[in-house]
């Protein structure tokens, strides 16, 4: 699996190179040479029950615990987006970054999970089934327009979550037409896209680059992100049996953080 991540990122980082995505060869030397350690959490379904029997489902009791620890450790939110325009254009990034994300597009990140991270000053990366807006308990266009105006970024998750390596002749409709479906009815571009079931081949992330999104996400537990990675950028999966100290375990940073005092700058 290691091998194979490796090969598509150097695939990956090839393609850029012969499409001419950036003009100036400095520049784009300087973006292959940009590393920057950033978690990218995964979660998919926060329920309103203490008892949870799914590696996919986290309590809300469990979510307010681990999003309280993430503001006392000094994490700050950012999208895929900024986190990728960091990597390719420099943008400045702040202390403790992480990515917060959601898979499938379940309504109950709107009515569970939003509010508590509201309270922190917190915004997630949600990546919604195109075929399920209009499905009941999934995120309708509503919400979906709620949660961008307060910041937050909708990706795609494909038209029908399927597992495009096993339906390489499903990948127009399933990654472009989602993300075309989507735009039209959020009224917003769609930046990114996550590989259902995590799985990618060569073939699926060049059809993502090849259909117009900026990046894509899938699992994995890598914290450093690059240039050739933006295709193909690793989660970290949170799941419903995590404790506190699992949770940890997923971060690079779980002590408290003080900010650096402000310098006092004295009259001459």
């Amino acid at each position: 699996m290691k091998m194979m991540t490796l090969f598509i990122n150097g695939v990956i980082a090839f393609i850029f190179g012969i499409s001419g995505i950036s003009q100036d060869s400095s520049i784009l030397s300087d973006n292959r040479d940009r590393v920057v350690t950033v978690p990218i959490l995964l979660y998919h379904s926060i329920i309103d029950d203490s008892v949870v029997d799914s590696r996919y489902e986290v309590s809300i009791d469990n979510f307010k615990k681990q999003m309280e620890q993430l503001s006392y450790w000094g994490y700050s939110t950012i999208s895929v987006k900024e986190l990728v325009d960091h990597i390719n254009k420099g943008h400045t990034l702040p202390p403790r970054p992480v990515v917060i994300t959601f898979d499938d597009g379940y309504l109950d990140v709107y009515s569970n999970a939003f509010p508590i991270m509201e309270k922190y000053g917190f915004t997630g990366t949600v990546y919604v089934v195109a075929n399920r807006l209009r499905a009941d308990g999934f995120l309708q266009e509503g919400e979906l327009e709620t949660l961008l105006n307060h910041g937050w970024e909708i990706g795609s998750h494909g038209m029908t979550h399927t597992e495009l390596t096993q339906n390489h002749d499903l990948v127009r409709q399933e990654i472009l037409q989602s993300r075309l479906d989507l735009e039209e009815a959020l009224g917003n571009k769609v930046f990114s896209f996550a590989y259902p079931f995590g799985s990618v081949d060569w073939y699926i992330s060049h059809k993502v680059y090849d259909y117009g999104y900026s990046a894509a996400v899938g699992v994995g537990k890598i914290m450093q992100h690059s240039f050739g990675t933006v295709y193909n950028l690793s989660r970290r999966e949170v799941q419903g049996d995590a404790d506190l100290e699992a949770f940890a375990d997923l971060l690079p940073w779980s002590n408290h953080f003080i900010p650096a005092p402000r310098r006092k700058y004295l009259p001459e």
